[in-house]
């Protein structure tokens, strides 16, 4: 008579005969900012689940549509941010909340006017959905404002208004740093505490771009003759360059800001202190990422790879369409490409193409987000989750 089985024994033994999951739930993905963190590296270093050996067995997991209002509406599909198990992503009618796994809603805010609300820009800080945008009816004197909600609930924490209509968001040191201008309204840069709404600084007849290098935003005069990096946290100065710079990224370190001049070059600035460590002429883009040994920009047609250190062209990859902005994870680089044709996806260090990207398909809109083992993005009215 055979041995009976202990109930540990049973338990081992029924895990290993069930099953495998389609995905693990990805309660530790994290993708808090457009552009992966405040750098806008577009690049993420903990990706290790999907690489150039998996991803041809990345699937469609789920699809979730998103809402759509009942009259024209000025706000739309944006780029999903991920955290806390949930992706996020702005829709017609607002903001919506995904189980990461599943695409199951977990809660939705709903704008009181969807006509007169701008798509926002996201940001996840201290629990909290940061969202800023302005309103859309008025041409020559829209006003703005930030609210924070509620990772878990979608229950809103705090709103902050602002004068000036708002074009970007970048979360440092506690602060979100707002930026805008209107016909009718001084641009200006404004610091508001990501906690509770309070604004902590201004900076009038400046501009940002929403890239922020280890506590340092890179700030551009309105009458273009200065660029400065100010503290996050304080809006003060530290340092000042005569000359017209707008950050397109950083490196993941922080050290360094990658620049738009003004006569078309991408240019490599110190973090620190400002100084020009390389300049590639021509090469201005503002579709960059940067995973601190090469730095990736769209050309036309492909995308071209740049040594970190040098400025030099590490290597080009022709993709046949017009690309979009590029997006580094697991020793990949993804990218759109027109035409219809399916993503773009390469190997990171050499430009080899490392799968067709037939089993995900065109992007029409954005660009992926890779984290824990997942892809997500939108296309069309619908957010999707890919995974093994």
């Amino acid at each position: 008579m055979p041995a009976r089985l202990s109930a540990a024994a049973l338990v081992v033994a029924a895990m290993l005969s069930a099953p495998a999951t389609a995905a693990a739930a990805p309660g530790g993905a994290q993708w808090a900012q457009p552009g992966y963190g405040a750098g806008n590296t577009y690049y993420n270093p903990g990706e290790s689940v999907i690489n150039a050996g998996s991803v041809n067995a990345v699937k469609l997991r789920w699809s979730s549509a998103l809402a759509t209002p009942e009259q024209w509406s000025c706000s739309g599909p944006s780029e999903p941010l991920v955290s806390g198990g949930r992706v996020f992503v702005t829709d017609g009618k607002g903001i919506a909340a995904y189980q990461a796994a599943t695409g199951r809603l977990s809660w939705r805010h709903t704008w009181a006017n969807p006509e007169d609300e701008s798509t926002p820009h996201l940001a996840v800080a201290g629990g909290l959905l940061l969202a800023a945008n302005h309103g859309c009816q008025s041409q020559s004197d829209p006003n703005g404002a930030i609210m924070a909600l509620n990772l878990v609930t979608g229950r809103q924490a705090w709103r902050t208004a602002t004068t000036i209509p708002l074009g970007s968001l970048v979360v440092d040191q506690g602060t979100a740093v707002v930026s805008g201008a209107s016909a009718s309204d001084t641009p200006a840069v404004i610091g508001i505490r990501a906690s509770d709404g309070a604004e902590r600084w201004s900076l009038d007849d400046f501009r940002s771009s929403g890239v922020s290098a280890g506590g340092r935003v890179l700030v551009g005069s309105t009458t273009g003759v200065e660029t400065r990096a100010v503290s996050a946290a304080t809006g003060g100065t530290l340092w000042s360059r005569p000359t017209a710079w707008t950050a397109e990224a950083a490196t993941p370190a922080g050290d360094r800001f990658y620049a738009s001049g003004a006569e078309g070059a991408l240019i490599c600035v110190g973090a620190g202190d400002g100084a020009v460590l390389w300049t590639a002429a021509k090469g201005a883009s503002t579709l960059v990422a940067a995973d601190g040994r090469r730095v990736y920009r769209a050309v036309t047609n492909g995308i071209e790879a740049l040594n970190a250190r040098t400025g030099r062209q590490a290597w080009t990859a022709r993709l046949g369409g017009g690309t979009g902005q590029p997006v580094r994870a697991g020793g990949l680089l993804y990218t759109a490409v027109g035409g219809g044709k399916p993503l773009g996806i390469v190997n990171a260090a050499s430009g080899v193409v490392a799968s067709p990207g037939s089993q995900i398909g065109s992007l029409d809109r954005g660009n992926v987000v890779v984290t824990a083992g997942w892809i997500y993005l939108t296309r069309g009215n619908t957010i999707f989750g890919y995974a093994r």
